[in-house]
């Protein structure tokens, strides 16, 4: 009785110290996939598999925001605020310089519509777990936008 005790105990330690860490890994897992990932911009699709071709100015500021954005702190809320403000700044050149029409001026549009509130996110985030939220968004975003744009 004594060995049959024991023997279960063992074996529920044994499952449970599984089941723990199986639980640990899928949450690092998921983390890691979260940070990593693209975020699907509902409609954003390829033209006849290629990128949409940009005019010189959105090519331009496309340049100049993936820039700001790799190149900035992002360790502190202060700095990620500060990355939303230069952000929201080139974001209004963009737009003040667009000359673009047409599908490949529709498909920027959807980009932007989930691109500009999570720049504007950023820019207002209240605390750091916020803006790191805000800024995982952002890679995702411009990794996406160098898969449909060019």
């Amino acid at each position: 009785m004594k060995k049959l005790s024991l023997f279960i105990l063992a074996s529920s330690f044994i499952f449970g110290g599984s089941q723990q860490l199986y639980a640990a890994q899928q949450e690092h897992n998921h983390q890691h996939s979260a940070n990593s990932e693209e975020k699907a911009i509902d409609g954003l699709s390829l033209n006849h598999g290629k990128r949409w071709e940009m005019d010189k100015h959105t090519r331009i500021m496309s340049v100049k925001m993936n820039d700001t954005f790799f190149n900035s702190d992002h360790s502190t809320l202060a700095s990620l605020n500060f990355l939303g403000i230069k952000l929201e700044k080139q974001l209004n050149e963009l737009i003040a310089g667009c000359t673009m029409d047409g599908e490949a001026h529709n498909q920027l549009h959807l980009f932007l519509t989930d691109y500009i509130p999570t720049v504007q996110d950023l820019a207002k985030a209240k605390n750091l777990d916020m803006a790191r939220r805000s800024a995982i968004k952002l890679k995702g975003y411009l990794e996406g936008y160098k898969k449909h744009f060019k």
